[in-house]
């Protein structure tokens, strides 16, 4: 479903499992994003063994900054990953803002005589469009800017996101191997 706020996939990896998820383990605790501490990435391993590890944002920042919420990686496998990403909080943060977009322009469309207004100056209206077709576009910007945009942020964010985990498990592959 597009517009649900969830990411699965798999990918493969080349080391043994164990070691994997140990490197993966001290990445997120020296900074999962860029593997050295950072405010917006403050990470937490809520759970894990040598087959398996969960991941989630310990804050509001981390949460907002890349929407990488709650990961969880699990080998399934003939050098496989099956990972999956929630980020029901990004959402969250997208609806919220969005929600005060929405309350500020039906707040001002309905306090302020936008009929007078526009009536009164004809140049402040859209070329070519009648005084009610300009409302009604104004009503249209504040349904798809309240209300639609952040479910279309979200359907957006698949393909970072994706991008994303294949970046940060390729990088601990790439450093369990060179140990190697």
């Amino acid at each position: 479903m597009a517009f649900l706020p969830e990411i699965r996939g798999t990918l493969t990896i080349h080391t043994e499992p164990e070691r994997f998820f140990r490197a993966f383990c001290r990445r997120v605790k020296s900074g999962l994003l860029t593997g050295t501490p950072h405010r917006r990435s403050n990470y937490k391993v809520i759970a894990a063994d040598e087959r398996h590890v969960s991941v989630r944002a310990a804050d509001w920042w981390t949460a907002f900054n890349v929407g990488l919420n709650d990961l969880e990686l699990e080998w399934t496998g003939k050098a496989t990953l099956r990972y999956r990403v929630r980020y029901w909080r990004w959402t969250l943060y997208c609806l919220l803002g969005s929600a005060v977009l929405a309350a500020i322009g039906i707040t001002l469309a309905l306090t302020f005589d936008v009929r007078s207004y526009l009536t009164a100056a004809p140049g402040r209206l859209i070329w070519g469009l009648s005084v009610e077709q300009n409302i009604l576009l104004l009503w249209g910007f504040i349904v798809f800017w309240g209300f639609i945009w952040p479910w279309l942020l979200v359907a957006l964010h698949k393909r970072p996101l994706h991008a994303l985990v294949k970046r940060l498990v390729a990088a601990v592959d790439e450093s369990v191997a060179a140990l190697s």
